[in-house]
């Protein structure tokens, strides 16, 4: 495993084979890919990096735009010379693997566009504007025990103290003005990539659990249909934090994907 920043990203490479770059959620960072790390990363060379604004990465100014994001991975791409690679994306990283996919398709060998949101109908803006509103006049602090409720199970979290008390830890970390940048674009920035992988014709994979309620099953399934080479699959029992509460399950859909046709 390798660690290292370029221009401001803070890096993680593990493995050999084809390439695949994972981008974590919005106030999250790189170690949330850590089980699917160790389970892609002997068929795979696996790419993970803090986003703008998050971990040991470059903060990001106010009225940061999703281009923001899509520049950094265009960056990354270059720098480490990735021809063609499979993106996977989680949350607010699935936003920003729609725009990069549309903008730069033929880097694209698969994509995978995990618990992302997409085309919020009026309750579901009106409810992550509203946690929007709350960092904003409390502070981002003040949102915590609602996503953390969000994100995990009961039974996990009784259970796993130490995993929450860790998120819990992680959150509170987050440069504040950064946090407020990217969760206000995460927020807004769906509306910028509806349909617009209309087109895309590389293999594509969107996936969500089925107790998700802020990127659900069927805003999964709607995107899906609106792309021609995609499939869809719903996690059963998942939240939305199914990478790190059922790693199994996830990379289970996850490695078939990736290893299908390949020889």
């Amino acid at each position: 495993m390798k660690q290292f920043s370029l221009h401001g990203t803070a890096l993680q490479i593990s493995g050999s084979g084809p390439p695949v770059v994972l981008l974590h959620g919005v106030g999250l960072n790189q170690s949330i890919w850590a089980a699917q790390v160790t389970a892609l990363e002997s068929d795979f060379q696996v790419i993970t990096y803090d986003l703008l604004g998050h971990g040991r990465s470059a903060p990001v100014t106010e009225n940061a735009q999703l281009s923001n994001w899509v520049t950094q991975l265009n960056g990354v791409s270059h720098d480490l010379a990735l021809e063609k690679f499979s993106l996977v994306g989680f949350s607010f990283g699935g936003l920003i693997a729609q725009a990069y996919a549309t903008r730069q398709s033929q880097k694209i060998d698969r994509l995978v566009l995990m618990s992302t949101v997409y085309d919020r109908n009026e309750t579901e803006r009106a409810s992550v504007l509203a946690r929007l509103d709350q960092a904003k006049l409390e502070g981002s602090q003040a949102t915590i025990p609602a996503a953390l409720s969000r994100w995990f199970s009961p039974e996990f979290s009784k259970v796993h103290l130490d995993t929450i008390h860790q998120y819990e830890v992680l959150l509170r970390s987050n440069d504040a003005a950064s946090f407020l940048s990217a969760y206000e674009c995460f927020a807004r920035a769906d509306q910028e990539v509806v349909e617009a992988l209309a087109g895309f014709d590389r293999p594509v994979l969107v996936m969500t659990g089925e107790l998700d309620t802020g990127s659900t099953p069927a805003m999964a399934r709607k995107l899906a249909g609106m792309i021609p080479e995609a499939e869809c699959s719903i996690i059963i029992g998942g939240r939305h934090m199914m990478p790190v509460e059922m790693p199994e399950a996830v990379n289970s859909v996850l490695l078939r994907f990736l290893k299908k046709g390949r020889s």
